[in-house]
């Protein structure tokens, strides 16, 4: 019997403090590292590849980890926990910001995106480079043709970079629409990514967001498969949103 992974999605790996990371982007690499060790204990890391095709064998849970915006961090700081247990990832690359500032938000703590010896070396050392846009543009926002048109900038600069052809895209800040869908569809994508909205949609794939808010008990349980369906059902979203505001002051 063939079962899901979990794809997780992370973004920035190493320090910013809590103050000056508005965004919840940085994962500390101490963090990283123990979160790493626990999926070599207690979780089955696979491909993005095998998670698309459910080619899961029976076992733990498994994972598969992704990286948005490829930050230079992610090359210094996980890259190197990646290899010492031998894990598969995958870096969707904005590619029209290569080597420069994060443009789409106010940068945190010298956020810089790969530039294209970077993305090569990563590459190099075993991760997969897929698309991420070109522009990081909140793609529902765009028209028709402007969406065409960055789906195939960030398709052609990629098979490039790396001398194939992309095969998977996620969207910018994880938002998407049916008429989005088509068109990385069209483009001749095997499948497409959002974050936080459970779906089994080849293109509404589900994938969870790893943030420096998840504790050691946070992290398992959103490893386990069955996170973004319990985040999502109901009962869950009314309790979260008594708690929000709550929470929110404490953290002011």
């Amino acid at each position: 019997m063939t079962r899901r992974a979990t794809v997780l999605a992370y973004h920035a790996i190493g320090r910013c403090a809590r103050t000056e990371d508005r965004y919840n982007l940085f994962v500390s690499r101490d963090a990283f590292a123990d979160q790493m060790r626990f999926l070599a204990r207690r979780r089955r890391v696979v491909t993005l590849d095998d998670a698309i095709e459910r080619r899961v064998p029976a076992g733990p849970p498994a994972v598969a980890i992704t990286f948005d915006d490829a930050y230079r961090n992610v090359l210094e700081n996980a890259v190197p926990i990646l290899r010492e247990h031998g894990f598969p990832a995958t870096i969707f690359v904005p590619t029209g910001w290569t080597g420069q500032p994060p443009g789409w938000l106010q940068a945190s703590c010298d956020l810089v995106v790969m530039d294209g010896d970077e993305l090569r070396r990563a590459r190099e050392l075993g991760t997969s480079l897929q698309s991420h846009g070109d522009g990081h543009e909140h793609m529902p926002s765009l028209s028709d043709d402007a969406a065409r048109i960055d789906v195939a900038t960030s398709t052609e600069r990629l098979e490039r970079l790396t001398g194939e052809r992309p095969r998977y895209f996620a969207y910018p800040f994880g938002d998407l629409s049916p008429r989005l869908s088509d068109m990385v569809r069209d483009a001749g994508y095997s499948a497409a990514f959002a974050i936080d909205r459970p779906g089994t949609d080849p293109f509404a794939y589900e994938r969870t967001q790893i943030t420096p808010l998840d504790g050691r008990a946070m992290f398992r349980m959103k490893t386990t498969g069955r996170y973004l369906a319990i985040r999502q059902a109901p009962a869950t979203r009314a309790a979260y949103g008594m708690v929000k505001p709550l929470v929110a002051r404490v953290r002011r």
